[in-house]
């Protein structure tokens, strides 16, 4: 955890506070959930639009997880990524040398800059990527509008 130092400039000294009260918000259970490095089971992510703003896609790494042990839900702006990683402990006696692979539950809800369609969501695992495909819904598609008088 790091210090706040304060300066001189009483404006600069509340927008350092400022700050730093949002990252504590943003990660209220700090290291909660995750290894003693700091590294929880989290899967590394994109997320980005589609040429022509069309659909949202969400690429999520998850090599050895089985499909059945993720589950993706979107409900109005919000999508949902979660999931159970298991690692299976080697037979009989054994000393670990190196610990990488971490093991546990993840569970991401991202906030979309737009509703999307769930009935024309989809959902595909291959390769240990996950791919979440979003389509806009009618109601965010801009929509022109006629002048009249």
């Amino acid at each position: 955890m790091s210090l706040l130092r304060f300066g001189t400039d009483p404006f600069d000294n509340i927008l350092r506070l400022q700050r730093a009260l949002t990252r504590s918000l943003e990660h209220p259970f700090f290291g909660l959930g995750t290894t003693p490095s700091g590294r929880g089971v989290y899967p590394a992510l994109n997320i980005f639009e589609e040429e022509g703003g069309e659909a949202i896609v969400l690429k999520a790494e998850v090599p050895g997880m089985k499909r059945d042990s993720l589950e993706v839900e979107a409900v109005g702006n919000r999508l949902l990524v979660a999931g159970v990683r298991e690692i299976p402990s080697p037979e009989g006696e054994f000393r670990y040398h190196r610990r990488e692979r971490q093991a546990g539950e993840f569970r991401r809800v991202f906030r979309l800059p737009y509703e999307v369609d769930r009935d024309k969501a989809s959902a595909s695992y291959r390769d240990g990527i996950l791919t979440v495909r979003l389509e806009k819904a009618e109601a965010a598609k801009p929509r022109q509008i006629q002048i009249t008088g």
